[in-house]
């Protein structure tokens, strides 16, 4: 019986501690007394099942704990706050234990090591989530809507504000903006990827097109650089812009063709 005992701490101590760190991430709350929390309602999980209460009893009891275990591991100033954390614990708690009973239900077996495995694989799955959607989040929070116009032909995309693009054109000293083939081609079919390696004359044709220095983590390249007619930055009309022309890959880092200025900061105020 000792050994069942402690199977059971364990395996409810590493469940009650994932499902708070799970919670504290979703809700990017910083949380305080996990492992005293978690080791706590562990201890409960063994003592319930000896008080021989009802189901709506022991029900009641869990609702309780909930609540001792949500005061112990976060702060809070509201009931709105409370709530919050409140409701997600008990939604966390229902994807990790469906999970299991999932899992267990389809291998036919109830094994503390396996139960162990699927929390960890359950916590590093929300870690993973969390983290790409809060990065998703920050990246639209710098995404503005972009429309070219030159020479009467318009192009509508999404530029990511790049507090690291500092490039200026040394011949202009106007801020450059830099735009995948993606965005040039649809400005300018007539001009392949070609012509712009070769600098052949088709490129002549562009505003005060020319190459400049473009400086990056490995090496130094040169891009095309050139103007347009004007570039529409949220609220913000820029007459002359200058555009450079990178035939490097930045829309899956970014999640945009259109790298902005760091002197556009102020595009939507």
């Amino acid at each position: 019986m000792k050994i069942v005992i402690e199977y059971v701490l364990i395996e409810n101590f590493l469940i009650n501690l994932m499902i708070l760190k799970s919670v504290s991430l979703i809700l990017k709350e910083k949380g305080r007394l996990f492992f005293l929390s978690a080791f706590l309602g562990a201890c409960c999980t063994v003592v319930i099942p000896i008080l021989y209460l009802s189901a709506i009893g022991s029900f009641l009891l869990q609702i309780g704990l909930v609540v001792w275990y949500v005061c112990i591991s976060f702060k809070f100033k509201t009931l709105k706050k409370f709530m919050q954390i409140y409701l997600t614990y008990f939604v966390v708690t229902l994807l990790y234990g469906g999970a299991c009973f999932y899992i267990e239900s389809l291998f036919g077996l109830k094994s503390t090591i396996l139960v162990l495995m699927i929390v960890v694989s359950m916590f590093l799955i929300v870690k993973f989530l969390t983290k790409k959607i809060n990065r998703k989040k920050a990246v639209e929070n710098f995404c503005f809507d972009v429309e070219i116009d030159d020479g009467g032909k318009r192009s509508q995309w999404k530029g990511f504000l790049d507090s690291g693009n500092l490039l200026f054109d040394p011949l202009t000293e106007n801020p450059v903006c830099l735009i995948n083939y993606k965005v040039f081609s649809s400005l300018f079919k007539e001009i392949q990827l070609e012509d712009i390696l070769r600098k052949s004359d088709k490129v002549k044709s562009l505003k005060l097109a020319h190459y400049i220095s473009f400086n990056t983590l490995n090496n130094t390249d040169k891009i095309l650089v050139f103007q347009v007619d004007e570039l529409k930055i949220g609220n913000r009309l820029v007459k002359q812009a200058t555009l450079g022309l990178c035939l490097k890959s930045f829309n899956q880092a970014f999640g945009s063709d259109i790298i902005l200025h760091n002197n556009f900061a102020c595009a939507n105020s």
